[in-house]
């Protein structure tokens, strides 16, 4: 290639780099509207409990998101889910510091906050955004500028904020609420470091390593599960063949969540029956 072009390749990209970021900058000085945003999310969680769906909860990180890209849309007076140079909506959501599976976005602009909700609902594919039942979350930004409210809605499956610890002790009492269903003495817990750190092992390999089994007071032991989940309290079918099945005297959990794999909002999981 020559070099010319190439040279006069990387001044584009350096100066559509450098509007981007002065964009960004340029963010703080435009006006949100907070009650406008007040009113789209009430508006919002009720056209959901209409339509049998539950409330959306208000995530900070998720409207510090949705404001930015707002701000986007005022400055270049036109509609977007990605201008040239900006991040796609998981990118963007992923540097706010959340943790989620899944992740939709809205964008529009009209003349009334009051008409907000109902321009979306209004739109197939708005509308079904706003009535998931899988979202638990949602973020609105509103910019108000001129005659114009240039609206984002970002929505989110948040993945629970739990520690190891935390998501070990779910699917624990997850494991033994089944396990009493069947069986009347429940088998012991046991800790074992190594299965908390094969969780992350697996993790870290996308599920592609396995485990012929953990060492306790000398037995080996007879059944290792391993999966990923976006709930430490939902187990993977297997644990339920082991409950049916197998004869268990103890068990060990461990968990290496979202925050330590950098996976998405996935749980790692493992589990030896001894």
């Amino acid at each position: 290639m020559d070099g010319g072009v190439k040279s006069a390749q990387i001044q584009i990209a350096v100066m559509v780099a450098l509007l981007f970021a002065a964009g960004v900058a340029a963010q703080s000085a435009l006006p949100f509207d907070e009650e406008a945003e007040q009113q789209v999310l009430i508006s919002l969680n009720q056209s959901r409990v209409e339509a049998g769906v539950p409330p959306l909860k208000l995530d900070d990180k998720l409207r510090d998101a949705a404001r930015k890209h707002s701000a986007l849309l005022a400055q270049r007076n036109v509609l977007s889910h990605q201008f040239p140079g900006e991040p796609s909506l998981r990118e963007r959501l992923r540097s706010a510091g959340l943790f989620f599976t899944e992740a939709a976005e809205n964008v529009g602009v009209n003349s009334q906050a009051d008409d907000v909700n109902s321009m979306f609902m209004r739109s197939s594919g708005h509308r079904a955004n706003m009535l998931n039942a899988s979202y638990n979350a949602v973020g609105i930004g509103i910019v108000h500028r001129g005659r114009d409210y240039w609206v984002t809605e970002d929505f989110a499956t948040l993945s629970p904020s739990l520690s190891d610890q935390e998501a070990e002790d779910k699917a624990a009492a997850t494991f033994e609420a089944r396990w009493k269903k069947t069986r009347e003495t429940v088998p012991k817990r046991i800790t074992l470091e190594a299965v908390r750190t094969f969780a992350c092992q697996m993790a870290k390999s996308g599920g592609q390593m396995h485990k012929s089994g953990f060492t306790y007071e000398g037995k080996l032991s007879h059944e290792v599960v391993g999966f990923s989940t976006p709930d430490p309290s939902s187990l993977a079918s297997q644990v339920d063949a082991i409950i049916n099945s197998a004869t268990v005297s103890e068990y060990a959990v461990g968990a290496c969540t979202p925050q330590q794999s950098a996976d998405g909002g996935q749980f790692w999981i493992a589990m030896a029956f001894f």
